[in-house]
């Protein structure tokens, strides 16, 4: 017995059960879930339902609100239209006339007035102080229905019903002499005026009864002029409407509120029992009132509800169906998971090798083209040697042969400074391709060899650029090489004008002794005391975009036509600043210009004489 049972635990633990047991698990946890989620789902749809209804209740009673507002205002309002015509001027000739015994001015008075106000009014009426009547409009055999009395709005109303069984309001207005004006006043124009644009769902309506429970307005015409309860109890003998008189009897003793309630939809034949919803509020007309309610169905606020509930249980028979087969599938993901590791880690290898390779064939593609550059350079530098070599020698010569004192001798000595600074030029050209070249540095004042800069710059620029210059007399001290300098000046210099060569324009060159401070490059971070020697070029030319800012340093890079520049200048200035442990940036606007600002760190034995400077 016990060998059987280790046998079937062993057959139970091999790879295959093990699988079946995963899976036992999950659909466990599924179910588990499911019921959590049903639960919880089935808790936010009542209370979903209860919300809906509450918010639907609001509106019902915002409805009958805007209903009782609305036949409060037109009575008003056709109160004062028969106040207005019978404290007309013809008005009152015409009355005076009809009790002289004239009565035709106050019969053509009452007919022009009824066409004027046809759409409101179906008939007006005089009754004279002598007892007289007349009218004009259709005479329907009107009866008093209701007599609502006077209120400070409305003189006396009343609800008269003609003999076809339809009801008017009638409202009167008293002239001077005592005679009275009497306006009838359709009840369905009433209606169709103070209802229109209501929807309330597919079947929801509003209906208008008097004090008395007698139905005045409603939609379904062979309701007019039933009494709400004992006219249809009458009709419908056999229909429970117990529900119905309580909600009745509320509406009937003035009171406003919601209620849901069993009734029927008497438009059908035979009416279908049904639940609906009521708002209902009372609108004061005169002495007496009459009863606004909002009807509505019961099932059509709760419909929203019943349709999410629905998709909800698609959605849960779908997403079971989907982790059935997510489940089934998931053991074997789990076998190729291994696998799909080892082939996503070697394809990882094959493109971190292959990304290797790229760069290093960038790399020896930027080799190749600085090798270029060197072996151009060379002869380039060797044929300027030879010219640069009489003219170093005979002026060298002259200057051995003449005294400071002679007329000619700072000409001379200009020329052999201005062949010995080329000569040192072209040796940084033959060296641009070397990464670490040596430069002999040694401590410099960089505004005295920026103010000698600018007199070549004076010389060599456009009569269309004007030059301003604005370089503080600081004795700072930067660690440098004078001519690389100089030459970083010019080619900012020559660049600027360039970009100003066609239109014109200023090109403005700063130079002060600066602290650090703030300033948030990445540069300057960590050395907030240290000062620097800042020097700006600004020009007021076209100006560059983003990616020609980006590029601008780039060997054989450059923005100017074909035949205007090698693309060389630029990053000839940022090796040779950053030769200096300086920095170099840009800032640049289309069509309003670029500056160019280098930084040279000041020795540290000067910072003392740059802050005296800056502060003074």
């Amino acid at each position: 017995m016990n060998g059987r049972k280790k046998e079937g635990q062993r057959a139970w633990n091999t790879p295959e059960n093990q699988d079946f047991r995963e899976i036992v698990r999950w659909i466990v946890l599924l179910i588990v879930l499911m019921e959590v989620a049903g639960g919880l789902i089935t808790n936010s749809i009542k209370s979903y339902q209860v919300a809906l209804l509450d918010s639907q209740k609001g509106q019902l009673i915002n409805v009958s609100n805007s209903v009782a507002g609305s036949i409060e205002l037109y009575l008003e309002d056709c109160q004062n239209m028969a106040r207005g015509i019978t404290k007309s001027r013809a008005f009152q000739l015409a009355e005076r006339q009809q009790e002289e015994g004239s009565p035709a001015a106050m019969q053509q008075l009452l007919e022009e007035n009824l066409a004027v106000y046809q759409e409101d009014i179906v008939c007006l009426s005089y009754r004279g102080r002598d007892g007289k009547s007349l009218s004009a409009g259709d005479d329907r055999g009107y009866v008093v229905h209701r007599d609502l009395g006077s209120s400070e709005a409305l003189e006396d109303i009343a609800i008269m019903k003609a003999a076809d069984g339809t009801f008017y309001f009638r409202e009167s207005a008293s002239s001077e002499d005592g005679g009275v004006l009497y306006l009838y006043l359709p009840m369905t124009t009433v209606y169709t005026q103070t209802t229109s644009g209501i929807q309330m769902g597919a079947n929801g309506y509003v209906m208008i009864k008097d004090s008395g429970g007698v139905i005045l307005m409603h939609p379904v015409k062979e309701q007019i002029g039933l009494n709400v309860i004992s006219g249809r109890q009458e009709e419908y003998p056999d229909l429970d409407l117990s529900e119905l008189k309580t909600l009745v009897q509320h509406q009937l003793a003035g009171r406003s509120g919601v209620e849901v309630y069993h009734s029927y939809w008497w438009a059908n034949d035979p009416p279908t029992r049904t639940r609906k919803v009521s708002a209902y509020v009372p609108v004061r007309i005169g002495r007496d009132f009459l009863c606004v309610s909002a009807v509505m169905d019961y099932s059509e606020i709760l419909e929203p509800a019943a349709r999410i509930a629905i998709r909800i249980l698609i959605a849960a028979l779908t997403t079971t169906i989907f982790l059935i087969v997510l489940i089934r599938n998931l053991i074997k993901g789990i076998q190729s998971q291994r696998q799909t590791r080892r082939e996503n880690e070697k394809l990882l290898r094959i493109n971190e090798e292959q990304e290797k390779l790229r760069k290093q064939s960038e790399i020896n593609a930027q080799q190749q083209r600085l090798q270029l550059i060197g072996t151009m350079t060379s002869g380039i530098a060797h044929e300027f040697n030879n010219l640069l070599t009489p003219i170093m020698g005979y002026s060298g010569l002259m200057l051995s042969g003449m005294t400071p004192e002679d007329e000619n001798y700072d000409d001379v000595k200009e020329i052999y400074s201005a062949a010995e600074k080329a000569k040192e030029i072209i040796n940084q050209i033959s060296q641009f391709s070397r990464k670490n070249a040596q430069q002999m540095m040694e401590p410099v004042h960089v505004a005295e060899v920026t103010d000698r800069a600018l007199v070549i710059t004076e010389a060599a620029k456009p009569k269309n650029i004007t030059l301003e210059r604005s370089i503080s007399p600081d004795r700072d001290l930067c660690q440098g090489n004078e001519i690389q300098i100089y030459q970083i000046i010019i080619n900012l210099c020559n660049n600027a004008m360039q970009a100003m060569k066609e239109d014109g324009g200023t090109l403005t060159v700063t130079a002060a002794a600066v602290q650090a401070g703030e300033r948030h490059d990445e540069y300057f971070r960590g050395r907030p005391e240290q000062w620097f020697y800042r020097i700006s070029v600004r020009d007021t030319g076209c100006g560059m975009t983003q990616e020609e800012i980006d590029q601008i340093f780039i060997p054989f890079y450059t923005t100017k036509r074909p035949g205007e520049g090698t693309g060389l200048g630029l990053a000839i200035v940022q090796r040779l600043v950053d030769a200096h442990s300086g920095h170099i940036c840009v800032h640049s606007q289309i069509g309003k210009g670029s500056e160019f600002v280098v930084y040279f760190p000041v020795l540290p034995q000067t910072e003392n004489a740059g802050e005296e400077s800056a502060e003074a």
